[in-house]
């Protein structure tokens, strides 16, 4: 059972699927179907910024860890915020890979997630 947790333009969502016996996945989606899994809401909330701040980005032939094109072109905040958003990686990975503090990595995080909130018209969960 599925259900839609958020909605964004160009017919983007996020939904949570529902399976009995395991953890809930969210799944972001696009016009032709699902894009990309995730466990954690907010990796998948933080992909849809990445999306939103990048005009979107398609992963084919990327790799498991590479960098679709459209967000490797991007400010390095962006690229971080994709990385952090990967299943596969988060905020410790980041931090290593880039020689940074974590709380600076969580600082371009937000400030990638404050730029897709603008973009979107300032709407935030707080505004319900």
């Amino acid at each position: 059972m599925t259900d839609v947790v958020e909605e964004y333009e160009h017919n983007c969502r996020i939904v949570r699927e529902h399976i009995e016996g395991e953890e809930d996945r969210f799944h972001y989606e696009g016009p032709l179907g699902r894009v990309k899994s995730f466990y954690s809401l907010d990796k998948a909330r933080l992909y849809a910024d990445v999306h939103t701040v990048t005009g979107g980005f398609r992963e084919e032939k990327t790799g498991e860890r590479g960098i679709p094109p459209a967000v490797a072109r991007a400010r390095e905040d962006v690229v971080m915020a994709y990385l952090v958003s990967n299943p596969t990686m988060g905020m410790k990975w980041v931090a290593r890979a880039y020689d940074l503090p974590e709380e600076q990595v969580r600082s371009y995080v937000e400030l990638v997630q404050n730029r897709a909130t603008e973009m979107r018209g300032g709407e935030t969960d707080d505004d319900e």
